[in-house]
């Protein structure tokens, strides 16, 4: 366990303060994406960790190039929170109860992390329409709640990414079984795949939506919430919010299909 520790936080503080030099972290980002890796690499080995970081990797690549997330500053501590505390939980109970079920569902959450991410930032780069998930009317890019083709297809391509990481890491140290290979990568696939679309939904009934009274413009990530008029959603509910409401709940769906 000292050596895991020790492993898993180096390689952590490494990766993290790369990514807080590039401005894809903030300080507080930076911390807690340190302590929230080493923990990963202590109750996941470096299976777990290797996905974790994947999904970091490749979701501060592709966020690079939003105007949101350079004019943010990059991720602080709750969107890391937000995207990896239920995964954490999962883990721990693996690590503690030795029962290969919580592992698949810790890595779920991932995969949903991740749909999630790919399909909001490329969608948003995309050249291709965008359109409500309610009633598939056109909508601006960016609002929770929109939807397009090239979204949706990175919203399956990334969760099976993750499920591929997953099946050959773990099978490095464990006899190999075709039948647990395709299950499992069925389930983390499938899963966060679903996930990616009840954050949608969630998206667009709770979170909240703000209207510029000057420029008539509906935004979402504002910080001075008291120069704009609430038009949808509940003030309190965030994006952060929303993706770990999505994460819980689909973490906790996998978990009941997998012990029945």
């Amino acid at each position: 366990m000292i050596i895991d520790t020790l492993i898993g936080f180096v390689l952590s503080f490494v990766i993290s303060y790369i990514a807080y030099q590039r401005k894809s972290l903030s300080l507080s980002g930076f911390l807690t994406a340190t302590i929230m890796g080493t923990l990963f690499y202590m109750f996941g080995s470096y299976v777990v960790w290797s996905i974790l970081i994947f999904f970091f990797l490749s979701s501060s690549l592709i966020s690079k190039f939003s105007e949101e997330e350079v004019k943010s500053g990059g991720r602080n501590y709750i969107q890391v929170l937000s995207n990896a505390m239920v995964s954490l939980v999962f883990l721990t109970l693996f690590y503690i109860m030795k029962d290969t079920t919580f592992l698949i569902v810790a890595v779920v959450a991932i995969a949903a992390s991740t749909a999630d991410t790919w399909a909001s930032e490329i969608g948003r780069i995309s050249k291709g329409k965008t359109c409500s998930i309610l009633n598939f009317k056109p909508m601006e890019k960016g609002l929770s709640g929109a939807i397009s083709l090239v979204g949706m297809l990175a919203s399956l391509i990334g969760p099976f990414i993750i499920g591929i990481m997953f099946v050959l890491l773990y099978f490095i140290e464990h006899s190999f079984s075709w039948k647990l290979a395709i299950e499992w990568l069925s389930i983390i696939t499938i899963f966060g795949f679903i996930g990616s679309i009840l954050d949608s939904y969630l998206g667009v009934l709770l979170q909240a939506k703000y209207k510029d009274p000057k420029s008539g413009k509906i935004a979402e990530f504002i910080t001075n919430t008291e120069q704009f008029i609430l038009v949808s959603g509940k003030k309190m509910i965030t994006n952060n919010a929303v993706n770990f409401i999505m994460v819980l709940i689909i973490s906790v769906a996998s978990y009941v299909f997998l012990i029945l």
